[in-house]
């Protein structure tokens, strides 16, 4: 199914390309990229309020060096942290497979 002549004309003016593809292309890049921006800032939130990257708080929590580890906000964040971080890396591989390759001459 090809988009409505509406939505062609719409994705041409947001990101002009020399074909419709390369439009779509652009605009879910734009999409990916905003979304990891806003993964990014719910990280952070975590990060702050643990004081350390999901990677450390992971291997605190393993070694049992987590204070009130069986609590539900703490468990609540441990879910959420850590399926934010997936999904972290599941933008950024979307990002690399859509983004053009960087010129190493530039």
């Amino acid at each position: 199914m090809e988009p409505s002549e509406r939505a062609q004309r719409v994705l041409r003016k947001l990101q002009p390309a020399t074909d419709l593809a390369g439009s779509i292309e652009a605009v879910a890049l734009d999409a990916l990229r905003m979304r990891l921006r806003e993964v990014a800032e719910q990280l952070s939130v975590f990060e702050v309020r643990h004081g350390r990257t999901f990677e450390q708080f992971a291997a605190d929590w393993n070694a049992g060096r987590i204070a009130e580890r069986s609590s539900h906000r703490v468990e609540r964040d441990f879910m959420e942290w850590g399926a934010l971080t997936m999904e972290r890396q599941e933008v950024l591989a979307l990002i690399r497979e859509l983004a053009p390759p960087v010129n190493a001459a530039s």
